[in-house]
């Protein structure tokens, strides 16, 4: 009996260290898209399309306490939007939803290596 609580035991603790591999990083969601946020302000909801020679929409501009829902969406290639400062990532296809209660400047970019303009690809989330 003792020995089927263990195998049982050490199956579920493998179980929920493969789930909590399912985010790279606390909060920072780089799979599927990231699970609904509390919404603590407006919702401000943008969609970014990405290709070889960059992102279409290079500044994002919201206020301390909004919700900012990012959508990027690949036009040519593989890309990913990742903000600086606030440790979120998304990848095409994807969205991310987090509160902006940081107030500042923050760069974004591609974190996947995607070509000869990768390092172009930048844009930057203003929080006032």
């Amino acid at each position: 009996m003792n020995q089927r609580l263990g195998a049982v035991a050490c199956l579920l603790a493998a179980g929920m260290l493969l789930l909590s591999a399912c985010a790279d990083a606390p909060g920072r969601y780089i799979g599927e898209s990231e699970p609904a946020a509390e919404t603590t302000g407006p919702v401000k909801s943008f969609t970014v399309h990405a290709s070889s020679s960059g992102y279409d929409l290079t500044e994002i501009k919201v206020k301390r306490g909004n919700t900012v829902q990012i959508t990027l969406k690949n036009k040519q290639g593989m890309h990913s939007l990742k903000i600086k400062g606030y440790n979120k990532e998304v990848r095409g296809g994807k969205t991310i939803t987090f509160t902006a209660d940081q107030a500042g400047t923050f760069e974004y970019s591609c974190n996947i290596s995607c070509g000869k303009n990768h390092k172009e690809m930048k844009g930057i989330l203003i929080v006032k």
